[in-house]
């Protein structure tokens, strides 16, 4: 199958040496990657910035901005030819509402930054194809219980409109040798995926599944 993987975290320019960013490697992103291409997968990776790479021969497009990685996807997708989405990319929720023309001065003690909120991008991916696609969200969470995971799920299912949640937690990752991942098929269906090569056959499973 022909799949799209996206990886990394975006950057959203303040000025013409500052931008907002996250902490995100794209280790993820790029592990995936490569496992799906040894299975016989046709993978195209769209990385951020510094994003760790991966170690098969893969196809692979940098992006920086949110809107370069929207105009990115909506060009491959517009062609009809990928079946599928894997959104593992930390893109910014939010962007400065000015970006200044000018290296801003250090001198000042305080820096008032207005932020406005970028448009989603998932919601958009299935719009953007010819042709019906599958699609996987990631969604990261930070310390959060069981209830306020599956709230966060729940969400993305609503409004993004995804096939599948593959949800993680940050604390989770920091206190473990271990990369514990859940599979939500639905808000309500979970289990737990122990690092990427159980994540690798699940998706791989899933993604040869016939489209509903």
């Amino acid at each position: 199958m022909k799949l799209i993987i996206t990886s990394g975290g975006t950057r959203e320019a303040i000025d013409p040496v500052r931008y907002i960013s996250n902490g995100s490697t794209g280790k993820t992103g790029a592990a995936l990657a490569s496992a799906l291409v040894k299975l016989g997968h046709e993978v195209m990776l769209f990385h951020g910035v510094g994003a760790t790479l991966p170690t098969e021969q893969v196809a692979t497009e940098l992006y920086v901005t949110t809107e370069d990685l929207r105009t990115q996807l909506q060009t491959q997708l517009s062609g009809g030819t990928c079946d599928a989405v894997i959104m593992a990319a930390a893109v910014s929720d939010y962007r400065p509402k000015c970006v200044a023309d000018h290296k801003i001065n250090s001198d000042e003690d305080t820096l008032t930054l207005r932020l406005v909120r970028s448009p989603k991008i998932l919601p958009q991916l299935r719009g953007f194809s010819p042709r019906p696609i599958k699609v996987v969200g990631f969604k990261l969470t930070v310390g959060a219980d069981k209830s306020a995971r599956e709230e966060a799920v729940r969400n993305q299912f609503e409004k993004a409109g995804v096939d599948v949640v593959v949800q993680n937690d940050l604390d989770e990752i920091r206190s473990s040798d271990e990369h514990l991942f859940r599979w939500f098929s639905s808000a309500d269906e979970c289990r737990d995926l122990s690092g990427v090569p159980a994540l690798t056959t699940a998706l791989d499973y899933f993604l040869q599944e016939e489209h509903a």
